[in-house]
């Protein structure tokens, strides 16, 4: 049939078909601007132009030429059928490949102008492929069961682009790629595309079949040792012999029985055994529920070892290991006397020690048990964040675990183990929960009788358990924790105490650990452990001091591995060539002789520290400075002492007004270190004054107590360690509030020897004594 190309023809867009020539489809045509295209061609010849749509999910075409693809295909309208629903079936007949030339809407339907497109080779040739090309296709419809007279049919086709174009729906093939076909230039394009299409089909095809072999011979193969295994165990029960042989989950439930379970715990057990009896041995939850019952059946229910209450025992153990530290180790065998009483450990109080790093509090613990005899378990409670780490991890996964009590006492072998909880200050909580709240049932006497883990379901009794918790900071503990706790103080060591402790445990211990010979080969005398102490070392505990008296001996060990003669005792150059030149100075108070510095003491949770003070007066219109990163109740301290001072300047024949044209700028070194607390006042209000009346403080006069805004002196806290602090940094006198006089009675001796301690009611007590006061000046009228 011959076309007239200089004519415009109605457009029907295709949005899920591409039309051949010489092939004949149906099509549903439904949009209003197709059925209006579809009615100008059975009007005008039956002649349309069929194009396929370049994305099938556009409803309406607002941009023919972007929409559509360029190359298309003139057909024969050969029949419409309408439905009642308003859409038409149409059976079209592809005619001639045509490229689009122009696109226009007219009359509400798209019409358009096409040309022929040049095909290079005739119609009716074959090429060389055409023969590769049908029998890879006589092979691919053989495995798909397409019928061999449709395959015949292609053979005997005089026309091989004909032959391709009735191939093409057999095949797998995209919208775009039909599109690729018809707009490819020759034959030996379509026949490359062909062969790679049967390719990848078969490739597809193939691994699929792989896939299902090896899914049939996993179920096959599953099915051969369920079958196998069933047998087994009913040969077993039609044994029902000694129960040796007997089926695993048969063999777990004599051992559940053999243990001290209580019975909601074996209903339980029974219950798990019983779906684990439906299950594959196979199936992860199988082992889901064998290690639920594997975890009860590693724990010492109803085994609880013969505690010892030897006082005697429990007095020398602590003393062997520990010098000093006189309270705490009354309170420890305080407790132990109750426990020796009741019989029991329920309602027993939860002792935690809280102190510096250093001082001996877990060393304390593990000696307590050795003396009671009781195994130890340590939980260390630094960084845990997850409430699953204390409760467990409920079992809706394979990974999940019991929390740390129940692995605890796993590892203890016993139900009345001592479990030490270690750093539970530094406990932390985020968006997986609060796990110090946690911790209170725990810590409960009356509740941790019926602890629930979240994984083991059921209650467990800790009572039985000894716990002793440990910390550096009391703030840090969460106040309600805090309430199930007994609070025992360990103050730093004074240097008495360090001497004995070095000389006693230290050294021998690291002679022991570095294999060189104590009084033979190194020996340190006191004035050399005191210049280690004073020089290498400032802190509270003696973790640093055993450090560095090891750095020593490993040099010493050096020496004499490599053949240096030398004598046991070390000297003070030896030292320096060990440690290098000393880190800290002898004395960390003021220069002497300068007003407006005084020393100050502050309390921190690693020890006491000296607070020097320091404080300048400048020209200006009243205004405060305070630096050194100072907190808001060190702040209003200072505002205080500023107020005690104006107050009582005229004592000492000063205008107080000098005050509003002076600016005072108070600092605290370091001024990196964070400072707060009400602890200051006295040092401050004393600082101040010492800045105005050019009256200079003894720098080995320290000063700590808050000072309310009538000038008396309030109690502080932590003294011990301050009073420390105090005589490692050479302070001679120490000057703090009346209602701390008590503290002072507890004060190991040298500390009351080493210090001259004066206590005051009010702040004027201690000025009459720092300060010489003039007469006020009677003003005439």
């Amino acid at each position: 049939m011959n076309f007239d190309f200089s004519k415009t023809y109605p457009l029907l867009p295709l949005r899920d078909a591409v039309v051949f020539p010489h092939t004949t489809r149906r099509i549903l045509v439904g949009r209003e601007m197709s059925l209006r295209a579809l009615e100008f061609a059975e009007n005008h010849n039956n002649v349309i132009i069929l194009v396929a749509q370049k994305d099938v999910s556009v409803e309406e075409i607002q941009n023919p030429m972007l929409d559509l693809y360029s190359v298309g295909v003139i057909a024969n309208v050969n029949g419409v059928t309408p439905f009642p629903n308003g859409c038409v079936k149409a059976v079209l007949e592809g005619v001639q490949i045509v490229d689009l030339r122009s696109i226009m809407t007219v009359d509400g339907f798209l019409q358009v102008t096409v040309s022929p497109r040049k095909f290079p080779v005739k119609e009716n040739a074959k090429t060389d492929s055409f023969d590769e090309v049908m029998t890879r296709f006589r092979d691919y419809a053989t495995k798909r069961n397409i019928a061999e007279g449709m395959v015949d049919a292609f053979f005997g086709m005089e026309s091989q682009l004909n032959a391709y174009y009735g191939i093409i729906p057999f095949l797998q093939v995209s919208l775009a790629e039909k599109q690729s076909f018809l707009e490819a230039r020759s034959l030996d394009e379509m026949s490359a595309k062909l062969l790679a299409l049967m390719d990848v089909t078969d490739d597809n095809e193939n691994v699929l079949v792989r896939i299902q072999q090896s899914v049939r011979q996993k179920m096959a193969q599953q099915q051969k040792e369920w079958f196998i295994s069933e047998q087994i165990r009913q040969l077993q029960d039609e044994l029902d012999g000694d129960g040796e042989g007997a089926s695993e989950p048969e063999q777990l439930l004599k051992k559940i029985k053999a243990k001290k379970f209580s019975p909601a715990i074996v209903e339980k057990l029974e219950d798990e055994i019983a779906r684990m009896k439906l299950m594959q041995p196979t199936s992860p939850e199988y082992a889901v529920s064998r290690n639920y019952i594997d975890w009860f059946l590693a724990m010492p229910y109803g085994e609880y070892t013969d505690t010892v209450l030897n006082m005697k025992k429990v007095k020398g153990e602590l003393d062997s290991k520990h010098f000093g530290l006189d309270k705490v180790k009354e309170r420890i065998m305080e407790y132990i006397a109750v426990l020796k009483l009741t019989g029991t450990e329920r309602r027993s109080p939860i002792l935690c020690l809280v102190g510096p790093p250093g001082v001996g509090k877990t060393t304390l613990v593990e000696s307590i048990a050795n003396a009671m005899q009781r195994n130890f378990v340590r939980i260390t409670l630094g960084g845990v964040r997850d409430e699953a780490e204390i409760r467990g991890h409920r079992r809706t996964y394979i990974g999940a675990m019991p929390g740390r009590f129940i692995q605890a006492l796993r590892r203890a072998k016993c139900m009345n183990p001592i479990i030490l909880l270690d750093e539970i200050d530094k406990m932390a909580s985020d968006f997986r929960g609060d796990p110090a709240s946690a911790m209170l049932e725990v810590l409960d006497p009356e509740q941790n009788h019926d602890f629930t883990d979240h994984f083991m379901e059921v209650g467990l009794d800790l009572s039985r358990v000894l716990f002793i918790a440990t910390a550096n900071s009391e703030s840090e503990i969460p106040e309600a924790l805090r309430d199930r706790l007994e609070i025992v103080r360990l103050p730093g060591y004074y240097p008495h105490e360090k001497l004995q402790i070095a000389s006693k445990y230290l050294v021998p211990r690291i002679c022991e650990r570095t294999g060189v010979k104590l009084g033979e080969q190194v020996s340190f005398d006191e004035d050399i452990i005191n210049q280690v102490m004073r020089g290498w070392t400032r802190e509270a505990g003696v973790r640093e001091l055993e450090r560095t008296l090891e750095s020593a001996v490993r040099h010493r060990a050096k020496e004499i591995v490599m053949g240096k003669k030398i004598k046991p005792a070390v000297t003070e150059k030896q030292l320096q060539e060990y440690l290098g030149a000393p880190r800290f100075l002898d004395s960390q108070l003021p220069e002497p002789g300068r007003p407006g510095v005084v020393t100050g003491l502050a309390w921190t949770s690693v020890g006491g520290e000296i607070l020097p003070i320091e404080c300048m007066l400048l020209s200006g219109k009243g205004q405060i400075i305070m630096t050194g990163k100072l907190g808001d109740v060190m702040k209003e301290s200072a505002q205080i002492a500023v107020s005690l001072v104006r107050e009582r300047l005229h004592r000492f024949g000063i205008d107080p007004a000098i005050v509003k044209k002076t600016d005072i700028h108070i600092h605290v070194p370091e001024g990196a270190v964070p400072k707060d607390g009400p602890s200051a006042g006295i040092a401050l209000t004393l600082c101040l004054l010492s800045a105005f009346t050019k009256i200079p403080v003894p720098p080995d006069v320290a000063f700590t107590g808050e000072v309310s805004l009538t000038g008396a002196c309030l109690a502080i806290g932590g003294l011990n360690e301050k009073a420390l602090a105090a005589l490692q940094a050479g302070v001679k006198t120490l000057r703090l509030p009346a209602q701390n006089k008590k503290d002072v009675d507890e004060l190991p001796a040298p500390a009351k020897k080493g210090l001259k301690i004066y206590t005051h009611k009010h702040i004027d007590e201690i000025v009459k004594i720092l300060f010489v006061q003039k007469k006020a000046k009677k003003l005439v009228a």
